[in-house]
Parts: structure tokens; sequence; C-alpha cells
């Protein structure tokens, strides 16, 4: 997955500006610049690797995991009991199977999701979430949840750069920047 400074900055615990000036120094591991401005720089582990100096203490990342991402979840109970309910009253009104969160809060439910941007899914039995769930997606992207009855909601990403600046990259960016790492 790849973010830009802003994220980087706020997983590093340090501020954008100096997460450019790493990058311009080269010591942030994998990191590129696209279209002349954009900086865009790999995850690994879920952070960005930074080498230190050769002079100097050695750097001290902030060792916080960060929340900022949506996650989307699957809802299995309510995918039995609507399984169940069909047989009953095809009729009947199905309740929601998909929800999108942030952190521990439930931002919108729905039926169907629609992810606006990279996204990662994750399969963790050993290491399940917060709420118990073995399977998520995770994104930095904006999401568009759209619900049975019609209704359509959007979360937002806390980036800012993901819009604006991603939906540029041409194919060949891509591909480059996928062969590099």
């Amino acid at each position: 997955m790849f973010i830009g400074t802003t994220e980087a900055a706020s997983l590093l615990n340090v501020s954008s500006k100096r997460v450019r000036d790493l990058a311009q120094e080269g010591r942030i591991q994998g990191a590129r610049k696209i279209n002349g401005r954009t900086w865009v720089i790999p995850l690994y582990d879920g952070k960005p690797r930074v080498s230190g100096k050769k002079r100097g203490p050695k750097p001290n990342w902030s060792p916080q995991r960060h929340c900022g991402k949506n996650t989307i979840h699957f809802n299995r109970p309510n995918i039995e009991k609507n399984r169940k309910l069909k047989k009953i009253d095809p009729q009947a009104e199905c309740e929601y199977v998909l929800s999108a969160q942030r952190a521990s809060k439930i931002l919108s439910k729905g039926h169907e999701v629609e992810i606006h941007g990279p996204c990662r899914i994750v399969y963790r039995p050993d290491q399940p979430h917060h709420c118990g769930a073995t399977v998520w997606i995770e994104t930095l992207a904006t999401i568009t949840v759209f619900n049975l009855d019609g209704t359509v909601e959007r979360v937002d990403s806390r980036w800012v750069w993901e819009e604006e600046e991603m939906w540029k990259i041409n194919k060949k960016s891509i591909d480059e920047l996928i062969t590099v790492c």
C-alpha cells in the first residue's frame, strides 16, 4: 500500500515537512516522486521505513499504532439471520451485513461497499481485530456504502491527497512503483 506525506507524518508522529525532507534526502525506503510534485511512500508492516544517519542519535519513531484507516467489517450473525429470515418470509427486510468503521466507531452500515482507492484484505485468526473479527478490509481511501433501501452514504478519508493526487497517477507510474518495491 502506498501513502502520501501527510499519512506518513501521522504514522511517524512528525510533521509532513519533515517527511518531505527525509524523502528528499533518500532516507525513506522506496519513496518516489510522481508527477514532479507528489511523494508516494510504501508501507512495510504498516509504517514507512526510515534509515538513520551515520552520526548523531538513532531515530526513535513513535511506536503507536495509527487508527486513521477505514475498516470494513462483515457481520456474520446478520448474514445468518438474513438467510433464515428469507426462508420464512422472502419479502422480509434484511439487516445490514457490512459496516464501515474507523477505530471502534461505526461510521456507516449497508449491503454493498465501493472503495475509491487502494485497500487490503486482512485475515488474522491468531490476532483478531478489537471487535473479534478475523477477516476485514483496511483502506485509507474514501468509501461509498450502499443499502438495499436505496440510501447511499460516503465515508470520507481522513487523508486529502488520495483523491486529488492519486488519481492523477498514470498506469506506467503505478507499474514502475510496484516493480521498485
